[in-house]
């Protein structure tokens, strides 16, 4: 039996149409919810300046290297100046990148290397402040030196990083704290 002609331009119209009608569903579905639980576009960091703590090595690097494919341009911080250098070679060469030798749990020396971006590159956009330390140890295996090492870089390191950026820029406008750690600054 033959199909008439037709009929074959109905079922291919009719096989379609659960799309169209789908969409026009998601579509007022998406009209109804609230902007503010829909995904938004990414925001574009290109051009802003990316302070990264703790880039040497894990997170950190990691980080920094998504950062400069966006375009970004990334700071680095971290007291292995051999591991930071891996880093920057890992980054994207079209972004800019600047490394700093620093031991984040010295408040002074963070002041100082403060100041030095500040003056070299500029207002710090974004602050991910990753730094941090891993002790293998249970609790009551550590001497109390490295009890000591621990809290000043996990704890107090992050306390001096974020506190100084708020002193050393003027008319800061916290936008965002993101994470414990990530902090969006405009």
């Amino acid at each position: 039996m033959k199909i008439p002609k037709e009929f074959e331009v109905f079922l291919a119209v009719m096989s379609g149409f659960h799309l169209m009608l789908s969409g026009y569903i998601v579509g007022l579905i998406t009209l109804l919810i609230p902007s503010r639980f829909q995904r938004r576009r990414r925001k574009d960091i290109s051009g802003q300046i990316v302070l990264v703590t703790g880039a040497g090595n894990g997170i950190g690097r990691l980080l920094a290297v998504e950062f400069s494919k966006l375009r970004a341009i990334v700071v680095l911080i971290d007291i292995n100046k051999n591991g930071m250098n891996e880093t920057k070679n890992l980054m994207n060469p079209l972004a800019k990148a600047f490394v700093y030798e620093c031991d984040v749990s010295n408040r002074q020396k963070v002041y100082e290397v403060a100041k030095r971006i500040r003056a070299e590159v500029g207002k710090v956009d974004i602050l991910v402040n990753n730094a941090g330390i891993v002790n293998g140890k249970r609790f009551l295996e550590l001497s109390d030196d490295s009890i000591e090492r621990i809290m000043q870089i996990n704890t107090m390191a992050h306390f001096w990083v974020s506190g100084c950026y708020t002193k050393f820029i003027k008319n800061i406008k916290l936008n965002k704290m993101c994470a414990p750690f990530l902090f969006l600054i405009n």
